[in-house]
């Protein structure tokens, strides 16, 4: 077999294979790798036998290929496999080890599913049960469940008092209050100045994360902790529109070191159980219908940003592992820049749903404008083909109706990505001198639209229809497609 003393000393995995698939070279960091000596060096045996039938046709063509190749002591290591062939008919390659990357992706990707379901289990719960109690016993089951925690505590600021007092737990799979048999005499308020290590998540708005209990300065609490097994304790801060509310504390029976997307993820976790919490309290404190509307409006805003935006970023990681699954890297990454963007937009928007601001996508372009930019970039490097046109003379609505309408068609095509198995989508807007026009099309699946439903998204689109004073009716059938029709009379335009 060939050797060539440069080609040893690069670190990556380079090698030539013969057309008849027996290997001509491979250098010392194959070799190494493999635990293999020179003359008993196989490339092609060192591939997992599942990856054979993959590596094989991009063999034949040349085009780039992850497959998981054997380690010395038998681990099998994702690698991005890249190729060019000789003249007479070799290929020649390089392995980049990308089993690392794999695993992060992968656990992006349940985190993203974990933040949509959770955000979307919260939201349901507001808009069909506002009861302080029981959407609290929701919040806590839903987060220590999405953290894998073994229980949880929610903690309020008293700043009037000057203590942090105990709300609720989840644990042993049940709700606690203030009043449960368990806690009875326990103290229940902590002196937010000098209880260490409340001081980072109460005083300094930061998370705080004791991997081993058994290993640091008592705290208040602490034996109670070690008693029913707790090692590890995560604090995060409870924050609204920027204000310190509480902290969210998940506890775990063994020691859990956790990266900071992890924590990141927590922390989204905390700041959406306290929003629902102040939604449900204000529902509480008064019924008038200003304080109603505003909640209505926070969930259907939230819905349509953070929930929707998610749902966008999963249809691009998906895409995305399919693309690497099929050895397109490039595409798989094109795929995950299109993920990031998304979230990162969403958040924004989010933040100026928080603040009662205009959408972003409407501050600088019309209506058609931003319909026509939204279904583009939802559908970008998706199997779905959009397409949006306007008849008629296009006129400026109200503001809050261009919102309501910009929001009506993402939830509209947000449905088609998510449950319709649709291959086309087509919308329009058509401005009339009575009445203005939106009709969503789609040839997917098609359902019930009597069928009673538990998600917030027909709910909420009602709801914004309803509040322009105009109609709203949806035509589907089984195998059917599905099509939507919002009317809204220009007549009671405010």
């Amino acid at each position: 077999m060939d050797t060539d003393p440069i080609v040893d000393a690069i670190p990556a995995h380079v090698w030539c294979v013969r057309a008849d698939g027996s290997t001509q070279f491979v250098n010392r960091a194959w070799l190494e790798y493999a635990g293999a000596t020179r003359g008993a060096a196989d490339f092609r045996q060192s591939i997992r036998p599942e990856d054979l039938e993959r590596f094989d046709r991009a063999f034949a063509s040349g085009d780039d290929v992850e497959v998981r190749l054997r380690r010395h002591d038998g681990e099998y290591r994702w690698f991005l496999v890249r190729m060019a062939p000789t003249a007479d008919g070799k290929r020649c390659g390089a392995n980049t080890d990308v089993h690392d990357l794999k695993r992060e992706a992968a656990a992006s990707e349940r985190m993203a599913r974990s933040q949509v379901e959770a955000l979307k289990q919260a939201l349901d719960s507001i808009a069909m049960d506002a009861s302080s109690d029981r959407l609290a016993q929701h919040i806590a089951r839903t987060i220590t469940e999405q953290l894998g925690a073994h229980s949880s505590s929610v903690w309020r600021r008293n700043e009037a008092t000057g203590s942090i007092n105990f709300e609720f737990a989840f644990e042993g799979g049940r709700f606690v209050t203030k009043s449960d048999a368990i806690i009875t005499g326990l103290s229940l308020l902590l002196p937010m100045e000098e209880s260490w290590p409340w001081i980072a998540p109460f005083r300094e708005g930061r998370h705080c994360l004791i991997e081993d209990i058994h290993s640091v300065q008592p705290f208040p609490l602490r034996d109670r902790l070690l008693a029913i097994g707790i090692v590890t304790v995560l604090m995060v801060p409870m924050l609204v529109a920027g204000r310190l509310e509480g902290a969210f504390v998940a506890r775990f029976p063994y020691r859990r070191p956790m990266r900071p997307n992890e924590i990141e993820f927590a922390q989204t976790l905390a700041n959406q159980a306290v929003l629902a919490m102040q939604l449900a309290r204000l529902s509480e404190e008064s019924r008038e219908s200003a304080v109603i509307a505003e909640r209505n409006r926070m969930a259907r805003d939230i819905h349509d940003t953070l929930a929707q935006g998610f749902t966008g970023v999963i249809v691009q990681l998906e895409a995305a592992e399919d693309a690497g699954q099929r050895g397109l890297a490039a595409e798989a990454d094109e795929h995950l820049h299109r993920a990031r963007d998304m979230a990162r937009e969403s958040l924004r928007e989010a933040r100026r749903s928080v603040h009662a601001l205009r959408p972003e996508a409407l501050e600088e372009n019309d209506l058609c404008e931003a319909l026509d930019a939204l279904f583009t970039k939802m559908t970008a490097g998706t199997a779905l083909r959009s397409e949006f046109s306007f008849q008629g003379d296009p006129c400026r609505l109200p503001g809050p109706w261009e919102e309501d309408l910009l929001h009506i068609g993402q939830e509209a095509l947000t449905n088609v990505l998510r449950h319709a198995g649709a291959t086309n989508f087509e919308a329009r807007i058509t401005f009339e001198r009575e009445h203005t026009r939106l009709d969503f099309r789609d040839d997917g699946r098609g359902f019930d639209p009597a069928r009673k439903r538990d998600g917030f998204g027909l709910v909420g689109m009602r709801q914004r229809v309803e509040r322009m004073g105009g109609t709203l009716e949806i035509r589907s059938g089984s195998g059917e497609g599905s099509t939507i029709s919002v009317t809204v009379p220009l007549s009671v335009r405010p």
